[in-house]
């Protein structure tokens, strides 16, 4: 265990900002809390009522503070890779709608920052969170060292209830060696006044153990085993939320026998879109538009579905070019990039649904409409 998760200092239970827990908790919840011998916010049951649960991820280290080093791994690197990737995780498990859970993040650091312990607890403090997360990797003297393990600073409590649920998900995850949940009188586990936990991934010391961490999507495994953990101690399936969009409701058959698929490449961002929504397997060299709207929608229309409802939007005609002779060869292709969005209205979190339409001259005298499948997609900021 390295020196940054400091054990010294103020009696446990017994922080700082005791003044600050009266005043959050009151003095009777207080005196509970350390006559019990639990950190303050282990009796902190704040779910989803009243809007999102507040975490807080602290990416250990940092700035001049490398942490452990092994194996060509620095630690703070990884914290702060791993901590990253579940904030996103986090942010669109909040916007995707199938499933999982409701959340708002902060960070310790989201650079290389030199960020002191006690400031890390004063941040979640202060903002009131209602979980701290603090995400770490090991070293040791001798190479054998090896496994997972996570704290929580007592047992019996809802940190320790988080603890085992993000351990039991990192063992799944990284398959390392499971050292177990544990206690420790960590700073951050002590001073904070919400359940808290913290996770040391594996040891950046064993050749092991690095080999599986430095692994292309190792970042990405831990990242989610901490947001199944997370999402399974508030009592929800474990959730990937939707990285992107998704695809829904029937295409229309046309006239040669196509069957037209809408796809999209790159991100819906308001900050700097290269989103295109397309459609293959258009009857060749007709016109067509890309309709949109807010509203999800399956209403049967000449022998098709329209996929959206509601106050429908239409983008400028496009041409599908192709091969000609009514063969399934076109394409068609539309950029939805920032300013087609900002001159949309499109705000960030909100759901848009879309389809294409075409002509389908062939079809006559059935009438000659074609309609792609719909596409889901979030607005990201």
């Amino acid at each position: 265990m390295d020196s940054h998760r400091n054990t010294t200092g103020h009696r446990a239970g017994f922080p700082h900002q005791a003044i600050g827990v009266v005043a959050t908790l009151g003095g009777a919840a207080l005196l509970a809390a350390l006559s019990s011998g639990a950190a303050p916010g282990d009796g902190d049951t704040s779910g989803f009522v009243g809007g999102p649960v507040r975490v807080v991820i602290d990416p250990g280290h940092g700035g001049s503070d490398s942490g452990a080093v092994g194996n060509g791994i620095v630690e703070k690197e990884i914290n702060l890779a791993v901590a990253l990737r579940l904030q996103e995780l986090l942010e669109l498990d909040t916007l995707d709608t199938n499933g999982g859970g409701d959340w708002e993040v902060l960070m310790t650091r989201e650079t290389d920052a030199t960020v002191s312990l006690i400031a890390r607890s004063d941040l979640a403090n202060n903002w009131a969170a209602d979980r701290f997360i603090s995400i770490h990797h090991n070293a040791f003297g001798q190479s054998s060292a090896n496994g997972t393990e996570t704290f929580s600073f007592s047992e019996g409590t809802i940190s320790a209830n988080m603890r085992d649920r993000i351990q039991e998900e990192l063992i799944l995850a990284l398959g390392l060696f499971n050292r177990g949940s544990k206690t420790a009188n960590f700073s951050v586990l002590r001073e904070t006044f919400m359940p808290a936990a913290l996770s040391e991934g594996g040891f950046l010391s064993n050749p092991g153990d690095a080999a599986v961490l430095s692994s292309p999507d190792a970042v990405e495994r831990s990242a989610k085993a901490h947001l199944f953990g997370l999402q399974r101690h508030y009592g929800l399936q474990p959730c990937v939320p939707t990285d992107g969009p998704t695809t829904y409701c029937v295409a229309k058959l046309a006239s040669p026998g196509c069957v037209p698929a809408i796809t999209s490449s790159g991100t819906p961002s308001l900050a700097n879109s290269d989103f295109v929504i397309a459609c293959d397997s258009v009857v060749s060299q007709q016109f067509g538009l890309l309709i949109w709207s807010r509203q999800e929608a399956a209403i049967p229309l000449f022998g098709a579905t329209l996929c959206v409802g509601g106050s429908i939007r239409r983008t400028p005609v496009q041409y599908s070019f192709g091969l000609g002779n009514g063969n399934c060869s076109g394409r068609l292709e539309l950029s939805l990039d920032t300013a087609f969005m900002q001159s949309s209205g499109f705000q960030a979190g909100e759901e848009i649904f879309a389809q294409w339409w075409f002509r389908d001259p062939f079809y006559f005298p059935q009438d000659p409409v074609g309609l792609s499948n719909g596409l889901r997609f979030t607005v990201l900021p």
